[in-house]
């Protein structure tokens, strides 16, 4: 096509309002094929609405979004492509673990040993082989939040969208969930979104885009921004751009 093939993600100029409120502003960013990329930025400045555009919870108004090199209008070429992580828990807590991947599984048109052999080693990974027949209630935050990431890999994307996914849980389990993440975009060349408010999950390495009151402001990797604010740390940077 054109552009928009390097590009496994892409905004360009979307722009949203809710009623007369402008939520997001020009908006235009993009991510590349097997690049961890981080959305960062406070409660209520857009990051959930991005979110929601790509998923199709939203409608696109204003602006072209790319999956891929598919327009997210074209909606089964482009949302094949993805997996999806809410900031809300999704699971269904009265199935158990295989039950509730199961069911996913089903509803991308695959067949239960599908399901289950297409994320077989990353089951393993994650240490939840011996919880498939556990209910989901009965599994910790951060268990209940893994197989939420085994679901969206189910039908092997080339994006992972991570809204918030480590709001709520426990130091140990915020820092499992990504290294395990990190670990899927080093060994299987996938691209992740992770949308997050918290600092302390980003990486001097890492592509970075910040967003303030629904504006792009700066998108690079980390550690340019370092060296452009000549700053040590990243908070630093962020409070004397937010301000």
């Amino acid at each position: 096509m054109n552009k928009c093939e390097k590009n496994i993600l892409e905004f360009n100029n979307v722009n949203f309002f809710y009623g007369k409120k402008q939520i997001l502003n020009d908006v235009t960013f993009n991510i590349k094929k097997g690049e961890f990329f981080v959305l960062l930025g406070l409660n209520g400045v857009g990051k959930s609405t991005i979110f929601s555009l790509i998923t199709r919870l939203l409608k696109l108004e204003d602006g072209k979004i790319f999956i891929n090199g598919e327009s997210i209008e074209n909606y089964t070429k482009s949302l094949k492509d993805i997996g999806v992580v809410f900031q809300e828990a999704t699971l269904d807590l009265d199935l158990t673990v295989k039950q509730n991947l199961y069911y996913y599984g089903a509803l991308k048109g695959l067949a239960f040993e599908e399901s289950l052999e297409s994320i077989k080693k990353e089951i393993e990974k994650l240490n939840l082989d011996k919880f498939l027949d556990t209910p989901a209630r009965n599994l910790s935050g951060g268990q209940r939040r893994k197989v939420e990431i085994l679901r969206a890999l189910i039908n092997k994307p080339k994006l992972l969208l991570l809204d918030e996914p480590t709001v709520g849980l426990d130091l140990k389990a915020r820092f499992d969930i990504l290294d395990y993440v990190r670990q899927l975009v080093k060994y299987k060349n996938l691209s992740v979104l992770w949308i997050s408010h918290l600092f302390d999950e980003v990486e001097n390495k890492d592509s970075i885009a910040l967003i303030k009151n629904g504006e792009i402001i700066e998108q690079t990797k980390v550690e340019n921004l370092l060296l452009k604010y000549e700053q040590k740390n990243l908070v630093d940077i962020f409070n004397e751009i937010m301000e």
